[in-house]
Order: structure tokens, then sequence, then C-alpha cells
């Protein structure tokens, strides 16, 4: 790096700006004096360069850009010089002006390639990440916009900005912008608290996925189709009780609102019981269900993700659960161990789940859930290990059944996995579920008309899974359209917003959407429309994890809307 004598501020402002003098001189010339003038001064300032003499060089070409005054006819050859000038302030080190002669530059020619480069290194040398991600977008933007026919005719291209360094700034914004998210997602969710008192369970399908993934599931949706209906137990409650036989009988209601998968109406319940308990404590000792009602109030604070008030439910579950009762209390430490993997806290998970095996080496539950672990570890073999023992135990366990199809579709062996699914189908016809394990299983193979079908078949066997619209969009998606024919873009959108629409938490079809919508953008406000659903599937994340991506998504459609705006566009058409 080349030692340079500062610049007097004298010196910048003789460099940076034209004089009086200087800007009413070329009046008195006649054009080919002028010219030569022009050219001389440019000629030295490009000998200056090759002597990397960057000062005097910026000077040079000041001299010149004073010649060319303000005659619209000498534009092109301001811009060239402006340019020029900006390069050797770069050098320089005196970036300010660098900037402040890109900015000159864009104002005059906004699809200025070399200067929005420029200005996008020196931004990036700054720190300032999203303003050089913007700058590399308008260059994007325009070469796209330029090439448009090529690219539609399957011309291959090389873009003018390399993709790696687009993802590199991309990833560098993503801390501040995921602080801004989080602060936006914490104010929501505190207006949504003040209003609903909680936070909401996910949708029915995805609350009936989970609860079946326990043994217990079986015994308690016995329990309470054997017990009275919520219209029976209201009436019992309408009466004055003692605090004990209320909590008790807002359990079985709860427990009954849940067999008939109203799951917000069981959560209520549970909520009313556990206020009770914590305005008189005693009251647990006269309970018949408190071990059972601290479970379900654990159960819904976590699928909720209030993770903290499961974990204090799970815990005062345990320490009231009678110890003749062990599998009771292994499934309380598995419900423990799915927080902490949740939490991320992947050791403390596996001693949870020790726990449970070390009081039951054979429980079920366990042995499923903590092959969900290993797979996250990409620990395949004792994945497999698990699920093996666990069907073992468990012939009919239809969670575990499907996990191992998983397994065997992670080992690439399609036909293990179907007949895994085949053995599924037979435990629980028409499962909307089992088809889109199907259906993923064809699209591993390539097979997108087959995996489109079972999808289809999914929404026609449950309409309240959303997995089953946002999966059949992509099957549309990568579907072979017919000759000369796009994709259905229309319909894939369609099918998104419906899954959306079913489930306001599903992180992936706002990503999808948000980039279907991109592509289909004709004008800027199709851009800012993007950019407002992403916001609202960012207020709709639990943790930080779901996050990450869909801020990663709303940095660029920020970072394109901003460049396009640089760029003037009026439309993206």
């Amino acid at each position: 790096m080349s030692t340079l004598p500062k610049m007097t501020s004298n010196q910048k402002a003789t460099l940076a700006a034209p004089t009086q003098e200087s800007a009413s001189e070329p009046a008195s010339e006649t054009n080919k004096e002028l010219a030569e003038r022009l050219e001389k001064h440019d000629k030295e300032g490009k000998k200056l360069y090759k002597e990397q003499k960057y000062t005097e060089a910026a000077a040079a070409f000041t001299a010149a850009i004073e010649a060319c005054g303000t005659d619209p006819k000498y534009q092109k050859q301001l811009v060239i010089l402006l340019n020029n000038r900006s390069a050797m302030y770069e050098k320089a080190g005196l970036l300010d002006l660098a900037l402040e002669d890109c900015g000159t530059v864009l104002e005059l020619d906004a699809k200025h390639a070399k200067a929005r480069n420029k200005r996008a290194r020196i931004f990036e040398g700054q720190g300032k990440w999203k303003e050089a991600l913007t700058e590399y977008c308008a260059v994007q933007l325009d070469f796209m916009h330029s090439n448009k026919e090529k690219l539609i005719r399957g011309i291959p291209l090389d873009p003018p900005v390399d993709q790696a360094k687009m993802e590199e700034l991309c990833d560098k914004c993503v801390p501040e912008a995921m602080t801004e998210a989080e602060a936006r997602r914490e104010k929501y969710l505190g207006e949504q608290k003040k209003t609903g008192g909680h936070l909401k369970l996910p949708t029915k399908h995805t609350v009936g996925m989970l609860l079946e993934s326990f043994t217990s599931c079986e015994g308690w949706k016995a329990d309470a189709a054997d017990d009275k209906t919520v219209g029976e137990l209201s009436v019992e409650l309408a009466a004055d009780l003692e605090p004990a036989d209320k909590c008790d009988l807002l359990f079985k209601r709860g427990r009954r609102s849940a067999f008939d998968t109203n799951y917000d109406e069981a959560y209520a319940d549970f909520r009313q019981a556990m206020k009770i308990l914590d305005e008189k404590s005693d009251v647990k000792d006269e309970m018949r269900y408190y071990c059972d009602l601290l479970e379900w109030d654990g159960v819904c604070k976590h699928l909720s993700y209030d993770m903290s008030g499961a974990t204090v439910a799970y815990e005062k579950a345990l320490e009231a659960c009678d110890d003749s009762n062990g599998a009771k209390k292994c499934e309380l430490m598995v419900r423990c161990a799915g927080i902490k993997m949740d939490e991320g806290e992947i050791p403390t998970a596996e001693k949870w789940f020790e726990k449970a095996l070390a009081l039951d080496p054979n429980f079920p539950d366990a042995l499923l859930h903590r092959s969900n672990l290993y797979m996250l570890q990409r620990n395949l073999e004792k994945a497999t290990a698990d699920i093996e023992k666990c069907l073992q135990l468990k012939p009919d366990f239809l969670s575990a059944q499907l996990r191992q199809a998983t397994l065997f579709m992670h080992s690439n062996d399609a036909q293990k996995a179907l007949k895994c699914l085949d053995v599924a189908d037979k435990l629980s016809p028409k499962s909307s579920d089992i088809q889109i394990y199907r259906g993923e299983l064809f699209f591993t193979m390539s097979d997108v008309d087959k995996a489109l079908e079972c999808f289809e078949k999914a929404m026609d066997y449950d309409k309240s899974n959303p997995n089953a619209y946002v999966n059949a969009a992509l099957a549309i998606m990568n579907k072979q359209p017919a000759m000369g024919q796009p994709p259905d873009i229309p319909r894939a959108m369609t099918l998104l917003e419906k899954g959306l629409e079913i489930d306001p938490q599903f992180q992936g079809a706002y990503i999808h959407l948000g980039q279907l919508k991109l592509t289909m953008a004709k004008e800027l406000s199709d851009c800012v429309e993007v950019i407002d659903l992403y916001t609202q599937g960012l207020n709709q994340c639990r943790t930080k994890d779901e996050m990450a991506d869909l801020v990663k998504m709303q940095i660029m459609a920020e970072a394109q809307h901003e460049a396009a705006m640089l760029l003037k566009m009026v439309t993206l058409s």
C-alpha cells in the first residue's frame, strides 16, 4: 500500500469542485481549444495514474472536469472523468471524495456499472454491508434488464456480480436484521398477549401429530371418549364447586376438548385451572388430576413456545408423579428432552433421554424421540438402532413407522422406505401425512408427477394439513411443463397462500411465496408487498432458527427494492 501525503482541506476543495473562474473559462475558448485542453488534462491524469501518483492524477482529472464546464455536449466525457477521478480518490484513500464523485456520476447516469461497483466496494470496506449489497443488486438488476431477451431465450451469460459475494454480504447483514426482526416480533407478540393473554397454539394438524408421537395418546383419548361431553361438563362447572373439584372438572373438559381437536378451548381450560392453583396452592393436595393437569399445561406451553413455562410445568409434574407410575415419569422426562432439543441444548436433551431409558430401557417414546435427536446430529446409525428397537417393542406405532421411512429416505433406500409407508397405510388408511411422505419420496426419486399426485391426495384426505398445499406448490414449480408452457405459477401461489391461511407460522411457505411474488413482480409496490409478507412471517416465527432464513430473504428483497429505486426504475417489467 503506497504512502500518500495527507491533503489539506483547501486542496480537497480545489480537487472536488470547479471554481467560479474555471466554470466560466470555457466560454472564451473555441471548441477546438477546449477539446485540446480537456484531452491534455485527461492524458496527464492517466499518465500520473500509471505512475501511482494518485493525488496528482486526481488534480489533473479535476482540471479536465473544470474544462467540461456545464456544456451538455461534454456530459458523456464529464461522466468518464468523474469516474476516473473517483478511482484516484479511492486509490489515495480519500473515500468520502470517491463516494461523492460516484454519487455525481450516478446522478448523471444511474446505470453506470463501474461507479456502482466502486461504491459497493468502498461501502464494503467501511463495513456498510447493506449499502454494498444494494449497489451490487443494482448492478445485477440492470444487467438482467439489459440482457432480458438473451435470458428469456436461455442464452448462458456470466453475471456481473459473483453470487458468493451477494450471499457473503447478505450473511453479514443478518445480525443487525435479526435484532430488528426480534424487536418487531416482541412488540407484535406483546400486542397479541394484550388481547389473547397467551401465545397461540400451532394448527390442529400440527398439534395432533405431536400428541400422537407419544404412546400415552391412545390412553387419554380412550379416557376422554368414555367421559362426558364438553356440554355436559360445562353444566357441572356452572355449579358452586370447591376449588379442587373445579380444577379437576376444568382438566376433564380440557382433555375432552383436546379429544375433539378443539385445542385452543382445551388450553383455555388448562390455563383457568392453573390460575386457580396459582392463587390457592394447597388445592393441589385435594385434586385427582393434578399431575395430568401440569403435564397438559406444559404441553400447551411447549407447543406455543413458552419454553421456560413448559419446563416449570414438566418439572412440577415430575415432582408430583407417583413413583409407582414409571411410564408417566419416563414420558415427562422425554418431554423435558424435547424442550432442550428445541432450545438447541443437545447435551442436556441427551441426559434426559438417558434418565428415561435408565428408568425403562424399553420405553418406546424415548427411543422414537431420541432417534430424532440422532437424525439432527446426522448419526443415522444410532437413529436407525433406536427406531428398530422401538418398532420391535411397538410395531403399530405409526410415528415410528414414518420415522423409519424417513431414515430409509436419508439412506437413499427408496424401496425400503416404500415398504414402511405400506405398513403405515394399513395402520392409518387415508392419512394425509403418509401421502406427504410418499410424495416426498417420489420427489427425491425425481418423479415429480407421482409426487404431485400424492400431495393432491393428501389435500383431499385432510384439508387442514398445510404441508399438503405447500408441497404441492413446490411440485408444480418443479413439474416439467408442456412444450412452450411456463410453470403454473399462479396455482402454486394460490396453494402457498392456502397453506399460510391454515398455518400462519409456516416459515417455508413465506419464503417460497415471497420468491414467486418477486419473480412475478412488475411494479415497485410488488417488492414492498413481498417485504411486508416477510415481516408478517417473521412476527409469527417462534425461534431464532426459524427466523434466520426468512431474515435473509427479507434482506435480499429490501436490497432489490432499493436497487430499483437507485436505478430510477418506474416498473420492474
